[in-house]
């Protein structure tokens, strides 16, 4: 507004005095005319010549410009005061932590601060010295060196950094080489120091002492003891497993590589990001976690691998990096309110870099959930019209959660509809690479598409380079002794196995049981994993059989024989005899002219028997009776025992019993031979061990024994046979019945006379009556035993 006001009154000022409306003093010396007819109304003076206000016009222009430029100057002037203004109050000094003390014990640091703190210690190559760098952190009044009377510590000397960020830092230097360990706990972070211990003097190198007055010692300038020299470990270039140890109250994920690591971690709401630079993934994702770990995913980035922890709550973590490791120990938010990083190894420098909340994570996908569609386990149905074939892939990678890096060769339109019907995601995606003429490589969960002439180039030069560098390695002859197996096994196995290179060689010794292999070193650790897998003992079985033969025989047999005579009187002589006895004695009846002759099967000394006559006093009538009867009973029992042991797939036999003679007859029938016939028991069995240490047995048992109760015209007996043959599993240990015939027969005979001995009751004086029963049964009982070396026993605890 001021400038607005002078801008005005110096234009009406201008005005004025071009118009000659304002007195000019310099010209009423010279003369001036004046109009008298005016000269009532007041002084006038006359307009200037034209060349005057030429120059006064110019001038006026001039001032014009200049007072413009004046006002634009102080018009920005106040803009970029309010500007400054404001930019100073939105840069207020935000709320850092200040460390409020430092307290030094005899091998202790104990750093306090008023909030917490994120920290970092790392050793820049010197024993005597460690570092510890707080970012976000101002060292408060602590700003001169802190000399230290303790043992084990030296002095701290703490610095404030500004730039790129605020941090404080500590050095803290030790009295002899050493090493520390950390504990944070409510804003304090405690640094506990231990002595690195020397080397021991072994006894050998201690030098007697000399006897005599002591000699007098010059004296020197001791030199500073030179640093111990640490072996520092090459940096890392891949991960090479990832492991979870679980404790009382806390849990760590072990991230283990082939050498330093340095993490750049940064917590999130629900997961911790920890990145780690120049390594790849050479190893799978663990597929169980332990809680508080939800998930724990990662991503492939051109510089790093970056690991993804999800968390299921809040949770305190402390990254250690230690050695060829990174330990991540986690624990709940109630136990210890601490965030830390810590790297402690003889590397430069290791910063704990920290992202800002606010900043979004890509998505990193779980490993399992990309092995599911790659198996076709899940399907996709979709539509792209026109759509630019990266981007497709891209979708892809997002609905299967499968990491995917696309060559820079890989280009074209692409139109799918597959909302019919839904189809695996592995075929969608085979689908459009063979349309484009693309392929793909899988490591990982990562899935590389290139062109299929740039993948067979890749495989092609790797092909070349790894036969340029066999070709390359010097041959070398190693000699493999062969324990268990056959040499000609082992080396067929070897050839088919195509484990030697073309340079190589193989020969066996089948008398001292040796393989000798000519090649490059590669080859050898493939040729002893193979043999160690090949050439191993072979598990024995016991097999124990039962064959069990129970027969049963009885035999029963009634007869009778009877006959009588009658004479007319004592002077009579002509006598009537009637199957009867003819030269009767007093008292006596002999004879075997029976009527009825059908006797019994007794005999003397088994069965049993009676016989009666009946006599008048005349001696003219007598009849007389012979009964007999006869009960057998036989029980046999016969159990063959036999036992054999083989070896794992392998076939075994075992048989007992004799050779009988008999004659053989020639077809003349003048000359008789003598020949031999094998009646044995015996046992075939091939066992096959599985691996839930069950039995597969393929047996053939058989028994043959001779018949003497049924011979030939010459003597020769019949055989009896009883043959089992199966497959069956059976447990270590266990007992099955694989066979068993039972044999039952019954022989009734009767022998009589014709129609008489049909009649009911009376029947029985005209018959003979013989009955015979016998049953035999065999059974086979099998029991295999898995025989256990001393050697396996130890191998298997």
């Amino acid at each position: 507004m001021k400038q607005n006001i002078l801008y005005y009154l110096f234009m009406r000022f201008l005005q004025k005095y071009q118009m000659g409306t304002l007195p000019n003093p310099s010209r009423q010396g010279r003369g001036t005319n004046l109009d008298k007819s005016r000269q009532g109304r007041g002084l006038f003076i006359n307009p200037l010549p034209w060349r005057e206000r030429a120059r006064v016009r110019g001038l006026m222009d001039f001032c014009k410009s200049l007072l413009l430029l004046c006002s634009l100057l102080i018009a920005f002037w106040g803009c970029a005061t309010a500007t400054t203004s404001n930019v100073k109050e939105s840069l207020a000094p935000q709320e850092t932590t200040v460390i409020t003390g430092i307290d030094i014990q005899d091998y202790t640091v104990t750093i306090k601060a008023d909030k917490p703190f994120i920290y970092t210690i790392y050793r820049p190559g010197d024993p005597y010295k460690i570092v510890i760098d707080l970012p976000d952190v101002t060292i408060g009044a602590l700003n001169s060196k802190i000399v230290s009377n303790k043992a084990g510590i030296t002095e701290i000397v703490p610095s404030q950094i500004e730039s790129p960020s605020v941090m404080a830092r500590l050095e803290i230097l030790f009295q002899t080489p050493s090493i520390v360990e950390q504990e944070y706990k409510n804003n304090v972070l405690i640094v506990k120091i231990k002595e690195e211990h020397p080397k021991e003097v072994s006894k050998e190198e201690l030098l007697p002492a000399k006897e005599g007055p002591p000699e007098e010692i010059p004296e020197v300038n001791i030199p500073e003891p030179a640093a111990v020299e640490q072996k520092l470990l090459p940096k890392a270039t891949e991960i090479s497993s990832i492991s979870f140890e679980k404790s009382a109250d806390t849990v760590k994920v072990l991230i283990k590589g082939n050498g330093s690591m340095i993490p750049n971690v940064f917590p999130l709401d629900d997961r911790i990001v920890i990145d780690i630079p120049d390594v790849v993934m050479n190893t799978p994702l663990p597929s169980a976690v332990v809680p508080p770990v939800k998930g724990i995913r990662s991503g492939k980035y051109t510089d790093k691998v970056r690991l993804v922890l999800d968390l299921k709550e809040k949770t305190n973590f402390d990254v250690a990096a230690i050695g060829d490791s990174i330990v991540v120990t986690l624990q709940r938010a109630d136990k210890e309110p601490a965030i830390s990083t810590m790297t402690q190894m003889p590397v430069e420098k290791a910063e704990a870099v920290i992202k800002p909340e606010g900043i979004k994570e890509p998505e990193i996908h779980v490993e399992g959930k990309c092995e599911a569609y790659l198996q076709g386990k899940e399907n996709v149905n979709f539509e792209f019209q026109d759509q630019d074939i990266r981007g497709i892939l891209k979708l892809l990678a997002n609905i299967s959660g499968c990491n995917i890096t696309i060559h820079p060769d890989v280009k074209g339109v692409y139109t799918m509809d597959l909302r019919n019907a839904p189809v695996p995601w592995n075929q969608a995606l085979d689908n459009i690479l063979k349309t484009f003429s693309l392929g793909k490589s899988i490591e990982g969960n990562i899935i590389r598409i290139a062109p299929y002439t740039v993948l067979a180039k890749e495989s092609e030069e790797a092909a070349k380079a790894m036969e340029a560098g066999i070709k390359a390695e010097p041959l070398e002859t190693r000699i493999f002794p062969i324990s268990y197996a056959k040499v000609k096994e082992i080396e067929t196995a070897v050839k088919n196995s195509k484990i030697l290179t073309p340079r190589g060689s193989l020969s066996v010794d089948e008398r001292t049981s040796t393989m000798l292999i000519k090649d490059t070193a590669s080859v050898f650790p493939a040729v002893e994993n193979l043999l160690a897998t090949l050439d191993k003992p072979t598990t024995q079985v016991l097999i124990e059989a039962r064959i069990v033969e129970v027969s049963t025989s009885g035999m029963k047999d009634l007869g009778i024989q009877w006959g009588g005579f009658k004479k007319s009187t004592n002077k009579d002589t002509n006598t009537l005899f009637i199957g009867g006895y003819s030269g009767l004695g007093k008292g006596t009846l002999t004879g075997n002219n029976f009527l009825v002759d059908f006797p019994g099967g007794a005999s003397a000394g088994s069965g049993g028997g009676f016989t009666f006559g009946i006599l008048n006093p005349a001696q003219t009538l007598g009849l007389d009776l012979q009964l007999n009867a006869v009960e057998e009973t036989g029980k046999g029992k016969i159990i063959s025992n036999p036992r054999i042991m083989t070896v794992d797939n392998e076939e075994a036999e075992i048989s007992q019993g004799a050779s009988i003679p008999y004659r053989v007859q020639s077809t003349t029938g003048e000359a008789v031979s003598e020949n031999f016939k094998d009646f044995t028991l015996s046992m075939k069995v091939k066992p096959h061990i599985t691996p839930d240490n069950t039995v597969a047995l393929t047996i053939e048992a058989k028994k043959e024994e001779p018949d003497w109760t049924r011979t030939s015209s010459l003597g020769t007996p019949s055989s009896k046979k009883g043959e089992a043959k199966t497959n069956v599993i059976i447990k270590d240990g266990e007992t099955v019945v694989i066979g068993g015939i039972l044999k039952t027969s019954r022989q009734e005979s009767n022998t009589g006379v014709p129609v008489l001995m049909n009649i009911p009751i009376l029947g029985w004086l005209f018959k003979n009556v013989k009955t015979t029963d016998e049953t035999s049964e065999l059974l086979i009982f099998i029991t295999p035993r898995i025989v256990i070396t001393e050697r396996e026993k130890i191998r298997n605890q």
